[in-house]
């Protein structure tokens, strides 16, 4: 429609008749030339206006939805990793199960088949970082105080709970790299309830390389030496960051990872524990090969700036044998089988 139909400015303008009644029905009429028309024009500039705002809304709303995405998604992905301080102390509460089954051939004494080994304990364990090496790498002393529960059902003492410090070797990606000042985890003594089995020291997570975001996952397989003996402990891993989830007011990365740990390797008791007391008795030559597998799920909650481990739950599996040999008084084999939990969280 052309702006010569409107009526001219300043003059006397032509009457306007009212629009039609709403009854009127739709169609190509109502483009008709005539009365009706004259009141068309203003509301069809209404409906382009609302229609150009509304365009101009959806462009701007969408341009602001994508910045903030892409900045949320930017600001979720982040690096985690664990920090350490010389003379920094932690101390986590440790709940540990056991439900399983020990055999016993050999060691000069009757077989021993399926005896029970049912385990609820808890203790307090105290860890202090003596040094921090040029990579990251925290030489930690452990110590566990407080210990209560029942093995079979019955209380255990408090004089059979006493075990010296630990030391252990902790990477920022919390690998355990030593136990006890060799590179097998809970082997013989351990600093847990189940010491002896490989692995259940493994309180933290295998943290990745490089940055992450929730849903993201990662494997880390690593092998420790032995250096008193053969073979290696290969752990091979499976890791994903689930979510965060606020934990003590701390936002924490939830990460959950899956261990796996084949056994086949053999141990030197006699150049293990060379310059240690053994109350007189001769292990040169006694050695003690490890079979079986251990299989681990932990779900661990770690504090990504003040990278700390928070706390962790542990499940898992242990079909191990353990064969003694070299001296005839501790030839023998010993068989475990059972399934075990722990729950360790800082205080």
């Amino acid at each position: 429609m052309s702006d010569q139909e409107f009526p001219p400015q300043g003059g006397t303008a032509e009457p306007v008749l009212p629009p039609p009644p709403e009854s009127s029905a739709p169609g190509a009429d109502a483009w008709q030339a005539g009365p009706a028309v004259e009141a068309e024009p203003p509301k069809r500039r209404l409906g382009v206006v609302i229609g150009a705002v509304a365009v101009v809304m959806a462009l701007v709303g969408g341009l602001l939805v994508f910045q903030l995405t892409r900045s949320g998604d930017e600001a979720e992905a982040q690096a985690l990793a664990l920090a350490f301080t010389e003379g920094q102390t932690e101390t986590y509460v440790i709940h540990m199960t056991m439900d399983g089954t020990m055999a016993m051939e050999g060691f000069g004494q009757e077989s021993i088949g399926d005896m029970p080994l049912d385990m609820d304990m808890t203790e307090t364990m105290t860890w202090k970082v003596l040094s921090v090496d040029d990579e990251g790498v925290a030489t930690v002393e452990t110590s566990i105080t407080d210990v209560s529960g029942t093995m079979n059902g019955v209380a255990i003492p408090a004089s059979e709970t006493e075990t010296p410090p630990t030391e252990m070797k902790i990477a920022p990606d919390g690998r355990l790299l030593e136990v006890g000042g060799t590179t097998i985890p809970s082997l013989l003594q351990g600093s847990t309830g189940l010491g002896g089995v490989p692995g259940l020291d493994q309180y933290t997570p295998l943290l990745p390389d490089d940055p992450v975001e929730p849903g993201d996952s990662w494997t880390k397989d690593f092998s420790q030496d032995m250096p008193f003996g053969e073979g290696k402990i290969e752990f091979t891993t499976v890791n994903t960051l689930e979510r965060y989830e606020t934990v003590g007011g701390v936002e924490a990365a939830v990460i959950t990872t899956e261990f796996e740990l084949p056994l086949d390797f053999t141990v030197d008791l006699g150049d293990l524990l060379a310059g240690q007391e053994t109350s007189g008795v001769d292990m040169s030559g006694v050695s003690v090969a490890y079979g079986g597998k251990v299989s681990l799920s932990m779900t661990a909650w770690v504090d990504p700036s003040g990278k700390q481990l928070l706390k962790s739950s542990s499940t898992g599996d242990i079909d191990m044998t353990m064969e003694m040999s070299g001296a005839p008084e501790f030839s023998g084999q010993m068989a475990l089988e059972g399934t075990f939990s722990q729950e360790m969280e800082r205080k």
